[in-house]
């Protein structure tokens, strides 16, 4: 999966269906939660105080989803069939308790109903990624601080500004998700690079943090990473800017390893939109099978790894990308084993929080 050429759209859309968007493999059989002890008289590893990257739909969501599956079977390979179980807000805050974790970030997936030649009539898919986002503010507000809602649009529908200044300033929205795999981005193509600097500056004047998930199925290149820094980052200022899956989309194939290393050379030349830009982990540790499969592996997470430190570990704060990848406390137990950090380390970014989380930010 190393380099596939970013200008075959279709393949990448196609893979990005797959993925749908987040990440996923097969359920890990048995897992001790991380507040649990290993065992008698040793002390249990730290629990993340914030999982940045989770995801909930609505009743209309999960029907589309069956569609597709029906249509597909393989459309959601590599995924936990507990996206398929209609998970709940209530399901969210149970599997945040068996994690001990205080906190989470719910990314709305309404950009589903816009993807690229799915929208046969805008109005209706309009309607639809109006009421997901709903759905997703709804369920924060009702975790009473638990649970923060980002809204999420695509970027290049006609009805994007509309949806992004529909939100701004709304209780309960406190940022904004852009999953650019799954809009069809193409750094090849000047519109599109503009309409997305569009956004990020409207973002900014909002005062609307965003998650961006960069890949379909396809790598985005360290030149693509560049380019993305110097002419759509550069317009979200001082906002932060969260990058999700550490650059990639699942695991660590080269082709995220390249992404995260030109992230962290413009971090390093203090490049213009840079100076709050963080990375969340999820979806980076996969299962062994899926890992393998997706080019990922025990090598490439160490290469991950070193990134970090390089960067800096203060950029990076972990997600779950639940329910993709199956419960919450068994994939961070997972995540701890696979990445090659110290328990220093891992508790430093267990007790990493995004600055949109903390007061005054």
């Amino acid at each position: 999966m190393n380099d596939i050429e970013r200008r075959d759209n279709g393949a990448a859309q196609g893979r990005t269906m797959k993925l749908l968007g987040t990440l996923g493999g097969a359920l890990l059989a048995v897992a001790v939660p991380l507040c649990a002890a290993a065992s008698e008289g040793v002390p249990a590893l730290a629990a993340p105080l914030v999982d940045h990257h989770i995801h909930l739909g609505s009743d209309e969501l999960a029907r589309q989803m069956d569609e597709m599956k029906k249509a597909d079977p393989d459309a959601f390979e590599h995924l936990s069939e507990d996206i398929f179980n209609k998970p709940t807000p209530a399901d969210a805050i149970r599997n945040l308790d068996a994690a001990g974790v205080k906190r989470a970030v719910l990314l709305s997936t309404a950009y589903w109903f816009m993807l690229p030649g799915q929208a046969a009539d805008p109005a209706e898919a309009a309607r639809k990624m109006r009421a997901e986002n709903r759905f997703n503010v709804e369920a924060a507000l009702a975790s009473k601080g638990r649970i923060i809602a980002f809204v999420a649009i695509n970027p290049f529908a006609p009805n994007a500004r509309e949806e992004l200044r529909y939100w701004k300033g709304k209780p309960g929205v406190r940022g904004l998700k852009l999953h650019l795999g799954a809009a069809g981005f193409s750094a090849d193509s000047p519109e599109q690079v503009a309409q997305l600097g569009e956004i990020f500056a409207l973002a900014r004047k909002a005062r609307l943090p965003i998650v961006a998930h960069l890949r379909g199925g396809g790598s985005f290149t360290k030149a693509d990473v560049n380019l993305f820094v110097d002419k759509v980052l550069s317009k979200a200022g001082d906002l932060t800017v969260q990058i999700a899956h550490g650059g990639g989309y699942a695991g660590a194939d080269p082709a995220t390893i390249d992404s995260l290393e030109a992230f962290g050379a413009a971090i390093a030349r203090k490049a213009p939109g840079t100076r709050n830009l963080i990375f969340d982990i999820s979806g980076v540790v996969m299962p062994e099978e899926a890992a393998t499969a997706l080019g990922s592996s025990d090598a490439q997470l160490a290469l991950f790894a070193a990134d970090m430190r390089r960067i800096g570990l203060d950029r990076f704060v972990i997600g779950s990308d639940w329910p993709a990848i199956g419960p919450i406390a068994p994939y961070f137990e997972l995540m701890r084993r696979k990445l090659a950090l110290t328990d220093a380390e891992w508790t430093t970014l267990c007790n990493n929080v995004a600055p949109y989380l903390k007061r005054g930010r």
